[in-house]
């Protein structure tokens, strides 16, 4: 097992400098300057010079690379143009709100999409499964910022049930203890707020679930209907054992591995790919961090918070690997 986790770990290290290189030299290829951007209006040639010698864009793009491996070995993503702070405090402060914000999603996605996978698997053929075939093609082709302006629109605009942007209201305190506000909340026995932050959060973790809703169900409906294949299934199935039981205690069990692989999977793509859906509602992660970093060309916070980003999908990847390794006991052949 712990060869394995070794093996997977430093398998990853020349995934990391691919990313690095590659955010890096997009970056720096993008037109426009990072000095002149940032610089005041009235800024001279001379201070826009002056700015860009002490961030170290005057040097050599490879000496700059150098430079920023260097200090990506130490965790030392460098200090942000647009902040003035550190970039791994930046990403500390936010990291967070994205993660709440994901898990949420993908515990809504996983609540819906697993038991209508299983309900389509066990109807093949029915109104059901057609009506889930419908759902899953709506649920990828929808663009999560239209969802999201649709849900603003109604909900928060003409029904005036959920609020559209924020965490929780500016004006109320919450002391901060890790950082996420729901679990805060119920550690200082703050249910009034506990329940602000959950209508704040529910708009945009339910835009982020509408487009995982139908990816997770069609992985359980094929991983269940390829389990009830298999002879142990027909044969409880020819005992005459119950149609719940055989489900509980057949089905399920055996088509958790590729369930629990694509709902690991999908939290990191949720992290990575909620961007557009934390601009549209205003939600103070890492993805409008990222957005405001490229809009002001901030090229340690842009870089920093992309090679995060590849660091939470690789440790969640693994992650997944150790989770059903530990689950199906045939998969520990030869890991142990």
């Amino acid at each position: 097992m712990l060869r394995h986790i070794a093996g997977r770990v430093l398998g990853a290290v020349p995934v990391v400098l691919l990313v690095a290189l590659g955010i890096f030299a997009l970056v720096r290829l993008a037109p426009g300057d990072a000095a002149s951007t940032l610089a005041a209006e009235d800024a001279t040639e001379a201070d826009i010079a002056r700015m860009r010698a002490q961030w170290g864009l005057d040097q050599p793009v490879l000496v700059q690379f150098f430079y920023f491996l260097k200090n990506l070995v130490r965790l030392d993503l460098g200090s942000s143009y647009r902040y003035h702070a550190p970039v791994i405090e930046l990403i500390g402060q936010r990291l967070p709100a994205t993660i709440e914000l994901a898990v949420t999603a993908l515990l809504i996605a996983t609540a819906i999409a697993v038991p209508l996978g299983v309900a389509t698997a066990l109807r093949k053929g029915s109104w059901l499964d057609g009506l889930g075939s419908l759902l899953a093609v709506l649920g990828v082709s929808a663009p999560s910022f239209w969802v999201g302006i649709l849900l603003v629109l109604f909900v928060s605009g003409y029904l005036n049930l959920l609020p559209s942007s924020g965490r929780i209201p500016l004006d109320i305190p919450l002391r901060e203890m890790t950082g996420f506000v729901l679990i805060d909340s119920l550690l200082q026995g703050q249910v009034g707020i506990f329940r602000q932050g959950l209508e704040h959060i529910l708009l945009p973790a339910a835009t982020l679930a509408f487009g995982m809703i139908g990816i997770i169900a069609r992985i359980s409906r094929s991983a269940v209907i390829d389990v009830g294949q298999e002879e142990f299934v027909v044969t409880a199935v020819a005992k005459g054992l119950k149609r719940r039981e055989v489900v509980r205690s057949h089905l399920l069990p055996n088509a958790t591995v590729p369930i629990i692989t694509i709902i690991g999977l999908e939290l990191g793509t949720l992290i990575s790919g909620s961007i557009v859906v934390e601009v549209v509602f205003s939600w103070p992660g890492l993805g409008s961090l990222l957005y405001s970093a490229v809009t002001s060309r901030d090229i340690p916070l842009t870089t920093g918070i992309v090679v995060s980003y590849t660091f939470i999908f690789i440790f969640l990847n693994v992650l997944v690997d150790l989770v059903y390794v530990l689950i199906d006991p045939r998969l520990r052949v030869g890991r142990t």
